[in-house]
């Protein structure tokens, strides 16, 4: 078991216990794994939160959870893994905050996606987006199958032998799959 502390947040009709989950479980030690009710005006704040006090190394989220995994990146700094992430467009919008921290960030994203538009994500992230990007395409629509979900993950160790950080150089490398 991996010692990344991992946040991952679900989408909006996704159940926080899912296969997902099951899977950060049973690879790493430290996984926040938290049921996100989006209508709830509290939960960015609480979440925030948690992920401090956690001292989370690696955010990870798909839809809405993506979307919050970007908004917590721009306020902490902390690296993201998203998958189909709800950033240009929500059926929603929850509560949340934006900062002005620069991290680096994984974006999967499904050719086949009829709910999140890929190529508005896109669009998104270079114009309006904070940090460093590497956008990556998959075959699959909106939902992640799980073998695409562990390809990133796995594709991901934020701790190095040497001295815990990840350089501009190594994440690249990360996407390199």
């Amino acid at each position: 078991m991996e010692n990344t502390r991992i946040a991952f947040f679900h989408g909006l009709e996704s159940l926080a216990v899912s296969d997902k989950t099951e899977y950060l479980n049973a690879r790493f030690k430290n996984v926040y794994a938290p049921s996100m009710d989006y209508k709830d005006p509290t939960l960015f704040d609480r979440v925030l939160e948690e992920v401090k006090s956690r001292r989370i190394d690696l955010l990870v989220g798909s839809s809405m959870g993506g979307y919050f995994a970007y908004c917590i990146s721009t306020l902490t700094g902390i690296p993201t893994i998203q998958f189909n992430p709800a950033i240009a467009k929500r059926s929603m919008e929850p509560v949340a905050s934006l900062g002005e921290a620069a991290s680096l960030h994984i974006v999967v994203l499904g050719k086949g996606d009829d709910v999140v538009i890929p190529y508005d994500t896109v669009d998104w992230f270079k114009e309006k987006g904070k940090g460093f990007y590497s956008f990556n395409w998959e075959t699959n629509g909106h939902r992640t199958p799980i073998d695409i979900f562990k390809k990133y993950v796995n594709s991901f160790t934020l701790q190095n032998e040497t001295d815990g950080l990840v350089t501009i150089a190594d994440w690249l490398k990360v996407t390199d799959l």
